[in-house]
């Protein structure tokens, strides 16, 4: 009986070594990142702390009459989105941001992963994906709604991949490999932003061209 309990203490204590030993290997992956605080937040603030860094952004270096509406958007009548502005047209633009630190498993980067695309009956009119990596580069993705949804379902395909759908829901999980973010930048839809040695005239060249239309 004595052996039994001990074996057991054993099995439980190495599978919590094992884990702290991953844990600790994960986060010296984001050590001296300007986003190594951000990775320890909570999922809800995660995605806040990327929508306010975007509206901040586009306020500051753009002429996009920007808007957030922070947690007070949660509940839209027309859509799922976080910054919106009126067009000259009178129309309304609305931006959906999703932003994700790159996924790190057993001390090795894998890729990003972002919950609850919605794509059924036009929520949104652009989607914003940002995703960045220890080395202090943000991969920042726009895309317009019709270039994702087709026949009112996602399609990654732009992305050389499928997206998940959740079943019986109209909401995706979408998850970008580097191979994935490389198609962005081919077809001139991902931004690469290195915040050590920044390039904000062409960023916010990027950012008007995609989302002022």
């Amino acid at each position: 009986m004595y052996s039994e309990k001990t074996t057991k203490d054993d099995i439980m204590k190495s599978i919590v070594t094992d884990l702290i030993e991953e844990y600790k290997e994960s986060a010296s992956y984001w050590s001296d990142s300007i986003f190594q605080s951000v990775t320890q937040f909570s999922t809800d603030y995660k995605g806040k702390f990327g929508e306010e860094l975007l509206f901040n952004y586009i306020k500051k270096h753009t002429e996009i009459p920007v808007q957030w509406d922070g947690d007070k958007n949660t509940a839209n009548a027309d859509g799922v989105y976080d910054l919106w502005w009126i067009l000259p047209n009178g129309n309304k633009k609305r931006v959906e941001v999703k932003t994700s630190g790159r996924t790190v498993s057993k001390g090795k980067p894998v890729g990003w992963q972002h919950e609850n695309v919605y794509y059924e009956d036009n929520k949104w009119d652009n989607l914003v994906f940002l995703d960045y990596d220890a080395n202090d580069v943000m991969f920042v993705t726009v895309v317009d709604y019709n270039q994702i949804v087709n026949n009112n379902t996602i399609d990654l395909s732009l992305f050389g991949k499928r997206g998940h759908k959740r079943k019986n829901e109209d909401k995706a999980k979408v998850d970008f490999s580097m191979k994935s973010i490389q198609y962005g930048i081919d077809k001139g839809l991902t931004f690469v932003y290195d915040f050590n040695n920044p390039d904000d005239v062409a960023l916010s060249d990027f950012l008007e061209k995609k989302l002022e239309k």
